[in-house]
C-alpha cells in the first residue's frame, strides 16, 4: 500500500512538473507575442509620426511662402516709393551738386 501512495505521489509530481512546464511555455509564448506586438505597435507609430510631420512640415512651408511673397510685395512697395521720393529729390541734389561745382568745392 505505501509503494502505492508513493507511486500515486510521484505521478503527480510529474503531473504538477509537466503543468508547470506548460504553464512556462505558455508564459513565455505570451510574452514572445506581447513583445512582438508592441514592436509592431512602435513601428506603427513612427510611420504615423512621420505623417504627421510630413503635413506639418507642408503646412509651415506653404505659410512661409505667404509670409515671404507678403515680404516681398512690401518690399517692392517700399522700394518703388523710395524711387519715386527720389526723383522729386533729385532737382534739389543736381542743383547742390552744381552750386558745389561751381563753388570749386
Amino acid at each position: 500500500m505505501l509503494n502505492k501512495i508513493i507511486e500515486e505521489v510521484k505521478k503527480t509530481e510529474i503531473s504538477a512538473d509537466k503543468i508547470i512546464k506548460e504553464a512556462d511555455d505558455k508564459a513565455g509564448e505570451i510574452i514572445n507575442n506581447a513583445h512582438e506586438e508592441a514592436d509592431k505597435l512602435i513601428e506603427k507609430i513612427k510611420e504615423e509620426t512621420k505623417k504627421e510631420g510630413k503635413v506639418i512640415i507642408e503646412r509651415e512651408e506653404e505659410s512661409a511662402r505667404i509670409k515671404a511673397g507678403n515680404i516681398i510685395k512690401n518690399c517692392k512697395r517700399e522700394k518703388e516709393k523710395l524711387g519715386k521720393n527720389s526723383l522729386k529729390n533729385i532737382d534739389k541734389a543736381v542743383n547742390i551738386v552744381i552750386r558745389k561745382v561751381m563753388e570749386g568745392k
